[in-house]
């Protein structure tokens, strides 16, 4: 079943359970459909304009869809659902879609009550002006609170933002990981139980809302700081931990916790759940229990969105480069070769270092035509250079492509470097292992193979020997660490054992590079040596 057929088939759902029968249910399902296509429509639609949120707001009516809970329904499945199938920036359209389709659902109702008092006696009228009354306070109840749980919705909670007066405020957003599944695996009634329950042991945190079925927010007016808020959301994550009892049934559910916690003068609510919802994020990406809102994480991660956007058009340009760092034969200081280490030569920044952008490439992909572009750029170089190795890192997502292997064959035979004066440092990760059939391929090739950051506690010595490396490169910490280094020799020794070289990276003394010397380490690179720099 497609999203659209999910949402209308929910829609309809909804509208049964709200009170509105259809005689032909067939018929109230394409109905829905042909009203739900209308509004995707419109929220595409450019240039935008919400009028056509007040035309099917009467199609309701006219639909006898004409019930407060009827309306509460539909304006949270769209406003829940809608953002997640066309696309979170979607958002602010389709609320306002929904403010416009309430509109119209109003004055329809309206409406049909204006005809109908025109065929009213007095007291009839009497009777229907009560009526009308008590229809918008169940409206008003609709509009702002659940259909299935009957807790303050999103809506309500922003206007309850809103209203915030001085002081600070702490806001508590509780995701619930795979609690829709859960709900429809139950059935409705159980679903709606077990929200019940979860909703009864937070109640007592704060101002409880919920603005999505797997969302639950807890404000707290009157907090001093940010541990004030910290503490309540330890107490919700306890609170949700123990089991769930339905039906003889103890049910489980995995609760993340994004945090808010400001003075209230000067935000606006749309800031707060903005700000929640990231938080949110970042606690179910760190998976360490509470994340507060941090703004310089959160500009942080916004420049890495805008850098992502930028790279492709950026490579077009040809705006990414390399500078190159000598690698040195510590017994005599010889260069042997270098590593190419990428840079972005950014219009109007200068230059971007690559702990900036390639997390970045790696998370879009960009990292393979990236790769392959510094890569030809670097062994063009390195024929420039007779006799010199050129060291080029590889990421992890390049080791997972298919098309690498034939990528850098391609390349060693389109700018003739030899595949022996090349060498792919890979990263020591805990997959290592995963990447033999691959590396095996590389190293077919003739290329060099060097193990990077080699140390820092994935691989053991007996996994060297079932991998092709040729070299391994010791991570700086051994240097930097004083407990380490007391371990150097044996590891230099061990390496030599097994056949393969040793590089030491980020030798920044001289008492550093006397000791390497010392201990038999064959090369080294650091500032001590030579700072990466142009190729010129």
């Amino acid at each position: 079943m497609t999203s659209y057929a999910a949402l209308t088939e929910d829609w309809l759902r909804g509208v049964v359970a709200a009170g509105f029968v259809p005689g032909v249910r067939a018929r109230a399902r394409s109905a829905l459909e042909d009203l739900l296509e209308e509004f995707v429509a419109a929220v595409r639609a450019e240039p935008f304009d919400p009028a056509p949120g007040r035309r099917i707001g009467s199609e309701l009516v006219d639909l006898r869809m004409s019930s407060p809970p009827v309306l509460g329904t539909t304006v949270h499945l769209l406003a829940g659902r809608l953002p997640a199938i066309l696309g979170e920036e979607s958002r602010e359209r389709v609320l306002a879609l929904l403010e416009s389709l309430v509109v119209g659902f109003v004055a329809a109702q309206r409406d049909l009550a204006v005809r109908a008092a025109e065929e009213m006696n007095r007291s009839e009228k009497i009777h229907w002006r009560a009526v009308q009354l008590d229809l918008q306070r169940r409206l008003q109840q609709a509009l702002l609170h659940r259909p299935d749980t009957g807790l303050p919705n999103e809506q309500h909670l922003h206007k309850t933002l809103a209203d915030l007066g001085g002081g600070r405020a702490g806001l508590l957003l509780l995701g619930l990981d795979h609690l829709e599944e859960l709900t429809d695996t139950l059935g409705d009634d159980r679903g709606v139980r077990l929200l019940a329950s979860i909703a009864r042991r937070l109640r007592p945190l704060g101002i409880l809302a919920q603005p999505a079925t797997d969302l639950f927010a807890v404000l707290v007016p009157g907090t001093t700081g940010p541990d004030d808020l910290i503490k309540v959301a330890d107490q919700a994550l306890h609170l949700l931990a123990g089991p769930f009892p339905i039906d003889g049934h103890d049910l489980h559910v995995t609760a993340y916790a994004g945090l808010v916690e400001r003075p209230t003068a000067g935000t606006d609510p749309d800031g707060w759940l903005h700000d929640a919802r990231l938080a949110l994020r970042w606690a179910r990406h760190d998976q360490r229990g509470p994340a507060l809102f941090d703004p310089a994480r959160a500009d942080d991660e916004r420049n890495r969105h805008r850098l992502a956007a930028e790279m492709p058009a950026a490579l077009d340009r040809g705006e990414f480069t390399l500078h190159y760092q000598p690698l040195l034969r510590l017994a005599d200081r010889a260069v042997i070769g270098a590593e190419a280490l990428a840079r972005w030569q950014r219009p109007g920044d200068g230059l971007v270092m690559p702990h900036q952008f390639i997390q970045v490439a790696e998370r879009t992909g960009l990292i393979r035509p990236l790769g392959r572009y510094l890569l030809e750029k670097a062994c063009r170089q390195g024929v420039a250079r007779p006799g010199r190795l050129m060291s080029v890192n590889l990421s992890p997502v390049q080791l997972r492509d298919p098309a690498l292997v034939a990528s850098v064959a391609d390349i060693l035979h389109r700018t003739g470097l030899p595949a022996a004066r090349l060498q792919l440092e890979v990263t020591e990760t805990a997959e290592a292992l995963q990447y033999r059939p691959v590396l095996q391929e590389l190293a077919a090739l003739g290329v060099r193979l060097a193990l990077d950051d080699f140390g820092t506690g994935y691989s053991s010595l007996a996994v060297l020997t079932t991998l092709p490396f040729t070299e391994a490169k010791l991570a700086a910490e051994f240097l930097h660490d004083t407990q380490r280094r007391d371990v150097l020799g044996h590891i230099i020794d061990a390496c030599h054992a097994l056949g393969m070289t040793v590089t030491a990276e980020g030798i920044e003394t001289a008492d550093q590079e006397s000791l390497l010397r010392d201990l038999g380490c064959d090369h080294g690179q650091g500032y001590h040596l030579g700072r990466p720099g142009p190729a010129a």
